[in-house]
């Protein structure tokens, strides 16, 4: 499982304190990006135990409300991402999961997204369907730099915001802000949603 970035606790990725794994390589291409920095499918091949194992500690740390996946692309190591979530639903019952995704609802059920490794259609639609039985929640959508938004979680007009169980409803996914993470090693990661300059 290729890595981008992974962040112990955030409050900008969904609901409470979340853990959130930015996975690398997304071969979307859309224009304006905020993390190109992601596209790229490089670097260390991270076992999902290993991968669930830096939540687990997360937790440890500080009680976690969830964990969100965000990208470059999740869906197009799905395979993998399914054996992260279906781990720590085991280790670590009481969290929430949540996802980014520029594939559309209409997109994952057909199947029709990339995965790397890369996988049958049939084959993608089933590791969709086990990866939604988890999510309590998913921004579903391609970003579109000139369909600006405001609205939480959503950086373009056209993405959904789609709630998969009741864990959640609208008033728990607070208005978009920006977090900037220091690490002791002085490396620093930008979370969340620029929106200066945004119509509101």
């Amino acid at each position: 499982m290729l890595v981008h970035g992974f962040i112990e606790g955030s409050r900008v990725n969904g609901p409470g304190l979340r853990a959130v794994v930015h996975l690398q390589g997304c071969n979307l291409n859309c224009p304006g990006c905020f993390n190109v920095a992601s596209h790229p499918f490089t670097g260390l091949d991270h076992d999902p135990a290993e991968v669930a194992a830096w939540v687990v500690r997360a937790n440890g740390v500080r009680t976690l409300d969830g964990v969100t996946f965000s990208g470059g692309e999740p869906m197009q190591q799905a395979p993998a991402l399914f054996d992260v979530i279906e781990s720590l639903s085991r280790r670590l019952p009481q969290l929430g999961f949540g996802m980014y995704s520029g594939y559309s609802l209409r997109e994952l059920e057909a199947g029709r997204f990339r995965t790397t490794p890369e996988i049958a259609q049939t084959a993608r639609r089933e590791v969709w369907a086990s990866i939604r039985s988890f999510l309590d929640f998913a921004v579903l959508g391609r970003y579109v730099a000139t369909r600006p938004s405001a609205l939480p979680l959503r950086s373009s007009a056209n993405q959904e915001l789609l709630l998969f169980t009741d864990r959640y409803c609208d008033h728990d996914f607070a208005p978009q802000e920006v977090e900037v993470h220091i690490e002791p090693h002085g490396l620093v990661q930008v979370t969340g949603f620029p929106v200066a300059g945004l119509p509101v």
